[in-house]
């Protein structure tokens, strides 16, 4: 009953993982299984995309400048945000909260909320 049981021949009996992921753990009692990780950081195209973004939100702002309430704050928010460094946590904490604030004051400009979550999913992703 207690005890380990036999090892099978060749066959997998666990995961096998592969590419960038977080830190991971082997399947308990699991026979030639393999895996890796990759934590080299956040790549730069993933930095250029939430770049891109950012423009994205601020020329749709300067578009639907009389539909956005404390536009001048909202820029500065912006701006804020375009400043922060998205590879730390601290950064991205920030940077999700200016965001989150912008998106408060832009709730009635559709495209512009969408562009936002977009932005604050891509933020969420890198951690």
């Amino acid at each position: 009953m207690f005890g380990r049981k036999p090892q099978p021949g060749d066959g997998n009996t666990g995961i096998q993982n592969s590419g960038t992921m977080q830190n991971v753990q082997n399947q308990p009692g699991a026979f030639n299984s393999t895996q890796s990780q990759d934590n080299s950081g956040i790549g730069q195209e993933e930095l250029r995309s939430i770049a891109e973004l950012l423009g994205r939100i601020r020329h749709t702002m300067e578009a639907e400048r009389g539909r956005v309430k404390d536009y001048e704050v909202c820029v500065g928010f912006l701006d804020m945000a375009a400043e922060q460094k998205l590879d730390s946590p601290e950064g991205r904490a920030t940077a999700t909260s200016l965001l989150a604030k912008i998106k408060e004051k832009c709730g009635g400009v559709p495209g512009l909320v969408s562009l936002i979550a977009s932005t604050l999913s891509a933020v969420s992703a890198l951690a």
